[in-house]
Formats: C-alpha cells, structure tokens, sequence
C-alpha cells in the first residue's frame, strides 16, 4: 500500500474519532455547567473551558484554532467536556485521537493509546490536555 493511500485510509478511520465528548448527561455534578472543548486542523489547535454552555465552549475552541491556521471555518472539534478534562494526541503522519476522562493524564494516555492504535510507527504524543473546572 503507497504512503498516500495509507494516509488515505488513516484519515478515514480517524473521522470515527470526531466529536468524542462526554454530555451534561453523563456528568456526574449537579453544579452549574463548566463546558470545555478542543478543535484542531492540521498542526493547528484550539481549546477553551470554563464556559456555561457546549456551543460557547466550542464556538471559542473553534475560533482559536482557525486563527491559529489563519482559516476562517477551518477547524474542527475534536473533543467536549463538562467538568472533565480533554486531550488530542497527534502523531508523525498526522493521525490523531482524542478522548475524555477525569484528569488531563488520564484523557491523555487514552488519546495517545487510540492513536497509536492506528498507524504503527513513531509514538503519538499528546499536543493538547485541558481540563473544565469542576
């Protein structure tokens, strides 16, 4: 299989992964919403916290990374959280993982472990981890 097509393939399976988050839903607090998120294009990022509702998180997560990519519309979100943490984990070939859980380590080790799961050569490191205040 050529490098393209395997980079191909990879950015297929990784659209899987888009917009893994954690809902008000699940959250295990009755305080007042603490939303955060992440997005990201390319080499670019952007994350925000602490915001009352998961479209303001989003809409500031988005606005960071498209300015950072100097694209208006570019980025996409990758992860949401309420009063939980994110994280993104990008790899050598740019695959990419994010994932959620109750501590930046924690949402971390878990998007770098999805992205290694999925093209097997340099390890993944994590770019972003942030965490909603709880």
């Amino acid at each position: 299989m050529s490098w393209t097509t395997r980079v191909a393939c990879l950015f297929g399976a990784f659209t899987l992964l888009a917009g893994i988050g954690i809902d008000a839903a699940h959250a295990q607090s009755r305080q007042s919403p603490s939303w955060g998120a992440i997005a990201a294009v390319d080499d670019s990022f952007g994350y925000a916290y602490n915001h009352p509702t998961r479209r303001e998180a989003e809409l500031a997560a988005r606005a960071q990374c498209d300015r950072a990519a100097g694209r208006q519309g570019a980025c996409t979100v990758r992860a949401y959280f309420d009063r939980y943490c994110g994280a993104l984990a990008r790899g050598n070939f740019g695959e990419w993982a994010s994932a959620v859980g109750a501590s930046k380590d924690v949402a971390g080790k878990e998007a770098v472990q999805l992205c290694n799961s999925h093209l097997p050569t340099e390890p993944c490191k994590v770019i972003v981890s942030v965490c909603s205040p709880r």
